[in-house]
């Protein structure tokens, strides 16, 4: 038998991650849909259930998320001497963990480079990580399609141990074209082949990145959006801030 109550206002409070706070913080319980369950299985014995699906707030940063928390009577541990406590079971929407990365703006992009960012970042957060390494390779092609990079000097070493440039229009060479165009620079580009190889591997090999290579490749991707679309912006709006503070 279920039962269920809806409560519109609440005082309670709980106590979770924060997706923007980044750390557990006070949370309010704004509104809270309790369905509490039992049945009898014999003489002496009964199971009972309970499940709270509650909108919360955080009392920080004011964040609005969803909590589900449920528990059993069949589901307990040991606390102390004759103690034992039911475990909770708890699930927060959006998912988040202290390695959760937040989805940061990059205005002045394409529209299609940001929806390949996102889903790059929803798909760390949520461990596909053979699917993030193979969307951040497919970043790179879209800032090269963008940027009308087709190809790029790379340099081969031959048999003889001489080395000689020759164009190419893979995307090693297409790396090296946004480099040679002025968009980034060689050590920039040059972290942007360890990209391509990690991607290579993701798409071709099916091989998973680790975290720690993840979280790194990310970084550069951001650093790599902020500086072809967003640094030329802010530098512009500067000189125009300055120019207005010398007339007035």
């Amino acid at each position: 038998m279920e039962s269920l109550s809806i409560n519109k206002t609440q005082n309670d409070k709980v106590k979770v991650l924060c997706t923007d706070c980044k750390r557990s913080t006070n949370h309010l319980v704004l509104s809270s849909a309790d369905i509490i369950g039992h049945q009898e299985l014999g003489e002496h014995d009964s199971v009972s259930w309970n499940s709270h699906y509650q909108i919360i707030q955080c009392q920080g940063c004011e964040t609005i998320s969803f909590r589900k928390a449920s528990s059993d009577s069949e589901d307990i541990e040991y606390i102390s001497d004759n103690e034992w406590e039911s475990v909770v079971h708890e699930k927060l929407f959006p998912q988040r963990s202290k390695s959760t990365l937040a989805i940061k703006d990059f205005l002045n992009a394409p529209s299609n480079i940001r929806r390949i960012y996102r889903e790059v970042i929803d798909c760390y957060n949520n461990e596909s990580f053979t699917l993030c390494g193979a969307g951040l390779r497919a970043i790179i092609d879209g800032l090269c399609a963008d940027n009308g990079i087709n190809d790029g000097p790379v340099e081969i070493t031959k048999a003889d141990g001489s080395v000689k440039i020759e164009r190419r229009k893979n995307l090693e060479g297409q790396i090296a074209g946004l480099h040679e165009k002025g968009l980034l620079t060689k050590q920039h580009s040059a972290a942007l082949h360890e990209h391509r190889f990690m991607g290579n591997k993701a798409v071709h090999e099916l091989e998973q990145p680790s975290t720690i290579e993840l979280e790194l490749a990310i970084e550069i991707i951001e650093h790599t959006l902020e500086n072809i679309y967003e640094l030329s912006e802010k530098v512009k709006e500067l000189k125009r801030r300055t120019k207005h503070r010398q007339k007035t």
